[in-house]
């Protein structure tokens, strides 16, 4: 069943490329349902005109499709198209929460000059994304940020994916998979050049707990994929 996501600012109505979907791209007829997700909750609806196009509230949908806890992932921009994809599957995973992190390390940065145009296409893959993956709510996408200002989101547990942490004594995040399931949990991610040592350990001072994720060097968006993986699997 297809489901659509309205929106506060456009006070909670189907937008022209959503009536444009229903039609021409899911070619639905009068008296087909789909699912809208507004303020309110998930409803299941039925066409009842198709010029103009207007529906109708056949039941309100009594699931949840949602984690049981809160994933923060705290990315620092990569470089090309990878953003993309760490957003559209972030939101399939659960992922509750991106904020974006100009690093030392990020070749990619996003400034005032490029924001608006960046923000608002990372929009409509969260919302399609969303639509797709049966989510309940939106995934929050934050303001782009500084490494410095990490310090600002706080959670249960923080956690910051280092490649050389295997070699050092620290506590592996599996020893808190038990523990995560209702928790708000934060996940801190380098760019392609990892971290520098400093931003290490302005993290440890922040409570961040460094993690090891194998024996093998991942790419940016892999260390994500395979980080909100396994958390989303504890918290359902």
């Amino acid at each position: 069943m297809q489901r659509y996501f309205l929106k506060k600012e456009n006070n909670y109505l189907l937008t022209n490329d959503d009536i444009f979907h229903i039609l021409k791209v899911m070619r639905m007829k009068l008296f087909d349902n789909f699912e809208i997700v507004n303020n309110e909750g998930v409803f299941l609806v039925k066409i009842t005109s198709i010029t103009p196009f207007l529906y109708e509230i056949v039941k309100k949908i009594d699931e949840n499709n949602e984690i049981n806890g809160y994933i923060r992932l705290l990315y620092c921009i990569p470089k090309g198209e990878k953003l993309d994809l760490v957003i559209q599957k972030s939101v399939e995973l659960g992922v509750n929460e991106v904020v974006l992190i100009n690093s030392s390390r990020s070749i990619a940065k996003i400034d005032n000059k490029n924001k608006e145009k960046k923000l608002e296409r990372f929009s409509k893959i969260i919302k399609e994304a969303s639509e797709q993956s049966k989510r309940d709510k939106l995934m929050k996408l934050d303001e782009v940020i500084d490494y410095k200002d990490i310090d600002k989101f706080k959670a249960d547990l923080s956690f910051i994916a280092f490649e050389n942490e295997s070699k050092n004594d620290e506590i592996k995040i599996l020893s808190y998979l038990d523990k995560i399931k209702g928790k708000c949990v934060n996940i801190l991610i380098g760019p392609e050049g990892g971290f520098s040592k400093e931003e290490v350990e302005y993290a440890k001072e922040n409570d961040f707990i460094l993690t090891s994720l194998g024996k093998r060097i991942l790419r940016s968006e892999t260390a994500c994929f395979s980080l909100v993986s396994l958390l989303s699997y504890f918290m359902n």
